[in-house]
């Protein structure tokens, strides 16, 4: 049953996505770095202790809301996700689409979190509409997707992506889905540049490149660790400024955290 619905969830994701990151996760001065702001986002905006991981991967965000107190169950369609997240000691698993899980727990969860998910599927604003479902009537979520269409690139196809959003089009989305933003963000602000000269800008003289493994451990800095920590040091302003509800006006990344405001 999982195989034949999670395309309707996860309708665009690499096979070999979960398997490629775990090889780097923990070592990625970009996974660090999201995840530092996700707990202080966290914090900061008053979550419940009960926390839902909406198509967590293989629990690298779910493990550091785990470390930092939070009661985190993964919500994962794919198998290999949840071997991996168990590997790496998430306590709480569900291995289950979206649509059957809120078939299940329809209007239980008091908060949910999906972090860079949402640009891999290509109705949206159902994903959404089924988020609201799950939640309780004053519910919160947080989320993370890659920022401004201006950086499409290749690298964006072969992940799977469907789009790149701005915090504009997340607020008016979200507020059809029922939700109303209460701290909206961007973050990677110093990435913006290096990701366009190197992945938008080659592509405008014909040249692509292929998204593989290595390009990936290299774009994370994994096996890298001494350029992920200055990379991380130079970042850290922005959990900072998450910390303390500040808006940063740019980056790669868009992260919103919501409160539900009425049923669907």
């Amino acid at each position: 049953m999982i195989e034949e619905k999670k395309e309707k969830w996860l309708v665009s994701y690499p096979d070999d996505g979960n398997s490629v990151c775990f090889e780097m996760e923990d070592m990625s001065f970009w996974y660090q770095h999201r995840n530092g702001c996700l707990v202080e986002a966290m914090k900061a905006n008053g979550f419940p202790k009960d926390f839902l991981d909406i198509g967590g991967g293989n629990g690298i965000t779910a493990l550091a809301m785990q470390n930092a107190g939070y009661h985190v169950t993964l919500v994962e369609p794919y198998a290999t996700g949840i071997e991996n997240a168990k590997k790496r000691g998430i306590r709480s698993t569900i291995q289950n689409t979206l649509e059957e899980y809120v078939a299940q727990a329809n209007g239980t969860a008091p908060a949910a979190g999906f972090f860079d998910v949402m640009e891999h599927i290509r109705d949206d604003k159902s994903f959404l509409e089924n988020i609201n479902r799950l939640l309780t009537p004053d519910g919160q979520i947080m989320l993370t997707v890659p920022a401004f269409q201006s950086l499409w690139s290749e690298n964006d196809v072969q992940l799977g992506h469907f789009r790149r959003y701005t915090l504009g089009q997340l607020t008016t989305l979200l507020a059809g889905a029922g939700f109303k933003v209460t701290y909206a963000s961007y973050f990677f602000s110093l990435v913006w540049a290096p990701m366009w000269l190197a992945r938008v800008l080659p592509e405008k003289f014909g040249i692509k490149k292929d998204n593989t493994p290595e390009k990936k451990r290299n774009e994370h800095m994994a096996g890298r660790p001494t350029t992920a920590r200055l990379l991380r040091r130079l970042l850290g302003w922005e959990v900072n400024a998450i910390r303390n509800k500040t808006k940063i006006p740019f980056g790669t990344s868009c992260l919103i955290v919501a409160q539900k405001t009425r049923a669907l």
